[in-house]
């Protein structure tokens, strides 16, 4: 199998009880966990490299489907020294290693994944952990027959601030919570980059929503500790439309001051990718690129608890940030990762309340990455479960798939609760 990572680059395009087999165990008894790395795009490196630093992990492998890109960023990220593979199939049969982080563009995750989980691996996957429900399942099952350890990436779970706020949330704090209302305003290159890279396609994602803040619908359902029964959608792409420009790529564009003009941002590229960055598709202009995502989108969301909730997606930021209000009977928090803190003001004769929330390091996401990737490494070392489990990720891809169906339709859309059972 091969996941056709460069191929998205072209111009057109149950609380049950976790098993523990030997295999597990004898993770414990080894100074270090071997890790490999799959699909080694940006968010692959940034892991790499962290791995790579980690005092109980030894990068045990990189693996990608791109050659000159594999051996570029390894040199990059002075990891040359480290085995390279170019399939998955070439990986499990020529290196030992117990764990692999999973960071393939989303409509591969499924193959991927349940390949690790058949190898005996134990595996962390990049949000969403699949475009569909039933990739999920697939997933799940896959787990559950082989006894892996499975992570989802909701890094935000690690995040100071929204750990934070879950915590105070489900504390009875604020009384019984009645509604939430969350933002992700994404900075303004940051959002352009999605109109030329892989997730401008819903076919490779299952949703723009979906692909960028599956964690956040994860947030706000661990908040509200309840299932969505029903939402409602309105998005559409309002901005980045084919009539503002008549150029396919940056390079061919004689308009310098365009404030979307590609200058590498948020995409890793080797140096031949750089010297030529249209051949793959890298400079698309931001209007003209073959997509079929919005650029906003507002979501709402009825909980079987009675909690409603909201959510916004913004892509022209300058100042990038999250934010988050819970409004409870007793008290309502708002909380601003820019800000880095949370405020309460209760109605109760409590006294207004703020709370810093500094990250402790910059591994990136505020300070979550680490965090997330220790967590991962004593779920190995420890045979925790992971906070962020198979549970967790097919309730957030069941929520998005609603989400993406309701705007598209203008309706709204029920989620039976047997739509979040584990097999179906």
């Amino acid at each position: 199998m091969q996941f056709l990572r460069g191929s998205f680059y072209q111009k057109k395009s149950s609380a049950c009880e976790l098993k523990i087999p030997h295999r597990i165990r004898s993770i414990r008894k080894m100074k270090k966990c071997r890790i490999a790395v799959i699909g080694v795009g940006q968010r692959g490196c940034h892991y790499a490299a962290m791995l790579a630093e980690h005092p109980q992990v030894e990068l045990a492998a990189l693996c990608d489907c791109s050659p000159e890109r594999l051996q570029a960023f390894a040199g990059e990220l002075n990891l040359a020294d480290v085995p390279q593979f170019y399939t998955i199939e070439d990986l499990f049969a020529r290196c030992e290693f117990e764990a692999a982080i999973i960071t393939v563009p989303d409509v591969l995750h499924a193959a991927v994944a349940v390949a690790c989980c058949e190898a005996g691996k134990h595996i962390m996957l990049e949000k969403p952990m699949a475009p569909t429900a039933d990739e999920c399942r697939q997933i799940i099952n896959a787990v559950r027959k082989n006894n892996t350890i499975i992570q989802i990436g909701f890094v935000l779970r690690n995040h100071p601030v929204f750990s934070r706020v879950i915590e105070i949330a489900r504390s009875g704090a604020l009384g019984q919570i009645l509604n939430i209302a969350s933002a992700e305003n994404i900075g303004v290159m940051h959002g352009a980059s999605y109109m030329r890279r892989w997730h401008r396609k819903v076919a490779n994602s299952g949703g723009f929503l979906l692909a960028k803040c599956s964690h956040d619908i994860d947030i706000i359902a661990t908040a509200a500790n309840s299932q969505v029964k029903r939402v409602a959608a309105f998005g559409s792409l309002d901005h980045f439309t084919a009539d503002k420009l008549k150029h396919e790529y940056c390079s061919e564009c004689p308009d310098q001051s365009c404030r979307y003009r590609f200058g590498g941002e948020f995409v890793r590229m080797s140096e031949t990718e750089k010297s030529a960055p249209s051949q793959k598709g890298f400079d698309l202009c931001v209007y003209n690129s073959d997509k079929d995502i919005i650029d906003h989108e507002v979501a709402i969301m009825d909980f079987a608890n009675g909690i409603k909730a909201s959510f916004a997606l913004n892509l022209f930021a300058e100042v990038p940030k999250r934010t988050i209000n819970i409004c409870g009977t007793e008290g309502i928090l708002y909380a601003d990762t820019a800000e880095e803190c949370i405020h309460i003001h209760y109605s109760n004769g409590k006294p207004y309340e703020k709370i810093e929330c500094k990250p402790k390091d910059s591994s990136g996401h505020g300070g979550s990455d680490k965090g997330f990737l220790d967590d991962f490494v004593d779920c190995l070392i420890n045979r925790t479960r992971p906070r962020a489990d198979y549970m967790a990720g097919l309730a957030s891809t069941v929520i998005g798939n609603a989400i993406e169906k309701a705007m598209q339709s203008g309706t709204v859309v029920a989620i039976a609760a047997e739509e979040y059972n584990l097999e179906q």
